[in-house]
């Protein structure tokens, strides 16, 4: 058999190398958003809301599907185990079956509407070029932290195009504010994704955002800087009169991601910047969940969080991720 193609044997250990490099519990801030854009403009849970929900999720999956692709020589200094799951999977293999998810999201695409299936082509495009030639934006530090951001700040947007009244909601203040504000969120998320693969980025002369630092240490004081402050974010936007006194409420995780900030500048271990980064994407998807929950604490609400948060610690049980902590050198 070719190596490229991989040489796993069966249909269940595919399965499990494809979800490891899918990576589903990186793929819920995006739906989350997504769900979140639902709720603030009152949408009822129906067809067209579940596609949305599937097509964003699957935006995040196929981001990190051409990533697993794409990085080998940096895999091959932060995560050397990622490569021996990718000669199981099949490295051409990997390109296809992200290919096929591409086809899978436009093909869900299209029974809410020709608006909704330009949107998903924009997110392929994002998910491809982030990663994969000719642009490979991931290798230019600041742009890569604006398409990165895309991840959440696009979906919240590409729920208008589900919705009757359509493009007015772009009018709505509440709604630009708060799409702008998971922007700026998760450009300070890209700054901790970089932290832990600091030293073998260096080493494979990949420039990131973190790696424009002389020192780790440094690079650790602006993701932690840049992580504390968007936290802080409720209190402008409360302040902007757009969003209710109640939304202080998320504020409970400013506490948390002060010990996660602070995590970020006192260990420089890999491993510990592994586990930080794992327990970052539980802070991201709790803070989200609980934004959805303040602007609508439906039982529908209840579902989807709870669904989120057993999708994390289900992939956890399984350990189907392909950033195991057993496998950081």
């Amino acid at each position: 058999m070719n190596s490229s193609e991989g040489f796993a044997k069966g249909i269940r250990e595919r399965i499990e190398l494809f979800l490891s490099f899918a990576r589903p519990r990186t793929c819920l801030p995006g739906m989350l958003a997504f769900c979140l854009s639902c709720k603030m403009q009152g949408l009822e849970i129906g067809p067209n809301v579940f596609l949305g929900f599937a097509i964003t999720f699957l935006y995040s999956a196929v981001a990190n599907l051409f990533n697993g692709y794409s990085d080998v020589e940096e895999d091959n200094e932060n995560l050397p185990a990622r490569l021996y799951l990718l000669g199981l999977y099949g490295r051409r293999k990997l390109l296809k079956s992200a290919y096929v998810v591409c086809l899978l999201m436009l093909a869900l695409s299209v029974p809410v509407g020709p608006v909704f299936v330009g949107m998903t082509l924009i997110c392929i495009v994002i998910a491809h070029q982030y990663s994969l030639p000719p642009f490979r934006v991931k290798a230019r530090p600041l742009p890569s932290l604006g398409l990165f951001a895309l991840d959440v700040a696009f979906p919240f947007v590409m729920a208008a195009a589900v919705a009757k009244h359509g493009p007015s909601v772009l009018g709505n203040w509440a709604f630009m504010l708060m799409a702008a504000y998971l922007f700026i969120w998760f450009v300070a998320k890209g700054l901790v994704k970089n932290l832990p693969d600091y030293h073998g980025d260096k080493s494979a002369g990949l420039v990131t955002s973190a790696t424009l630092s002389s020192t780790r240490r440094q690079a650790a004081i602006v993701a932690a800087t840049g992580t504390i402050l968007v936290y802080l974010g409720p209190v402008f936007l409360v302040a902007s009169g757009q969003f209710a006194v109640k939304f202080l409420l998320t504020l409970v995780w400013f506490p948390i991601v002060c010990v996660q900030a602070a995590r970020m500048i006192l260990r420089d271990d890999n491993h510990s910047a592994n586990n930080m980064l794992r327990f970052d994407m539980v802070v991201s998807t709790g803070y989200l969940s609980t934004w959805i929950l303040l602007v609508d604490p439906s039982l529908s609400s209840v579902g989807i969080v709870a669904g989120s948060l057993v999708v994390i610690f289900l992939m956890d049980a399984l350990k189907l991720d392909t950033r195991r902590n057993k496998d950081v050198v």
